[in-house]
């Protein structure tokens, strides 16, 4: 192997470490349970939502038993006669009372496993995303609207990373804020507990010192200056009314647009499930990474953006895209499933990450 070789290798293992870590051995392996136990919670929770959820009992009418089914799924209630008390009803309603039990105790059994692996990963020093941007993405993640929420900015690096085993430096994952992207391709339909509740509600329901600046806004900021933002992109033209540009309720907090969003919302979602910093999991949608690099690369370059945060937006960018090619080929730019990112901004990845000056060892007669 020629000494141009070696050093060349050598640049790209620096590099690599400028921006992240690989996770240790023992992380990985206690990460790995405490993951596959949460998607089986994950699992079985989903199951009972949609098969256990609700009621089933039986209920006098006109002097008569009926075995009623009563349920609620996106705000709208549901009552369904399952017949008058019968040999096949008594059936019906033992086998409901059953399998909800059971669900039940593996639910709980589960819960109490990721609680155990929690622990292990907190005295592993395992600690990633901030707690309360946890909750927050965890409450999106639960709502009927959940596929229309995906996570932006800074906070989109934890999924990355944890869907490629390592752990970015610190300084590029600090942030005091969550950027939000909503699709408004569609009506925004948010219901908790059976409720219809908005952006604002949802957020309060994590912390109730969230709150707006003035009714309307797109930000909501808590006791402790941590800001969740919602935005959604700029519509085409500008004064176009979008069907998900805010949740319907009076008051509520109202997306901001913001030109080149449209390209995120368009991305192939990429899923990862990143690890709180009180060691629980926690599931995160954001764009495709070589989409969310290029949108930071076209940031970047920007006029209009604040110098110390286009300088960011650069790094985070190169750190994303030396990610990719190290540690997720699989998502490198693609032009066919990336087809929504406009040619202009696909070439500016295209030459691939950008590494830093090396000295020449040879004169330049070739």
């Amino acid at each position: 192997m020629s000494l141009v070789i070696i050093l060349d290798n050598v640049v790209r293992r620096s590099t690599k470490f400028m921006y992240y870590n690989a996770l240790d051995s023992r992380v990985i392996r206690d990460r790995v349970d405490l993951v596959a136990t949460f998607e089986e919670w994950q699992r079985v929770r989903n199951l009972s939502q949609d098969e256990f959820s609700g009621n089933m009992s039986y209920e006098f009418r006109a002097g008569r038993e009926y075995l009623y089914r009563r349920t609620t799924k996106n705000g709208i209630r549901s009552t369904r006669s399952l017949g008058p008390r019968s040999d096949k009803t008594d059936a019906i309603l033992a086998h409901y009372l059953r399998q909800k039990q059971e669900a039940e105790e593996r639910l709980a059994s589960l819960a109490g496993k990721i609680n155990q692996l929690a622990a292990v990963m907190r005295a592993l020093n395992h600690q990633r995303v901030p707690s309360i941007a946890a909750r927050l993405i965890r409450k999106l993640d639960e709502s009927p609207a959940a596929a229309r929420f995906r996570v932006v900015g800074t906070h989109a690096l934890y999924a990355y990373e944890a869907a490629a085993a390592v752990i970015f430096n610190g300084e590029m994952v600090a942030t005091g804020d969550l950027d939000v992207l909503i699709d408004d391709r569609a009506p925004l339909r948010i219901a908790i507990d059976g409720e219809a509740r908005g952006l604002e509600a949802i957020a309060r329901s994590v912390d109730p010192s969230f709150q707006q600046r003035q009714r309307g806004d797109f930000r909501l900021t808590n006791k402790d200056g941590f800001m969740v933002e919602f935005i959604r992109p700029e519509a085409r033209p500008a004064h176009r009314v979008m069907p998900g540009q805010n949740s319907g309720i009076e008051g509520d907090a109202v997306p901001a647009p913001i030109v080149g969003l449209e390209w995120l919302v368009s991305a192939p979602a990429f899923t990862g499930i990143a690890i709180d910093d009180r060691g629980f999991p926690v599931r995160m949608t954001a764009p495709a990474p070589a989409i969310w690099a290029a949108h930071k690369l076209w940031i970047s370059q920007r006029a209009d953006r604040d110098p110390g945060k286009a300088a960011r937006d650069k790094i985070q960018a190169e750190a994303v895209l030396n990610l990719i090619e190290d540690r997720l080929p699989q998502e490198r730019l693609d032009p066919v499933r990336h087809s929504a990112l406009p040619k202009f901004v696909a070439d500016l990845v295209t030459a691939g990450p950008a590494k830093p000056d090396q000295k020449k060892l040879t004169p330049d007669w070739e």
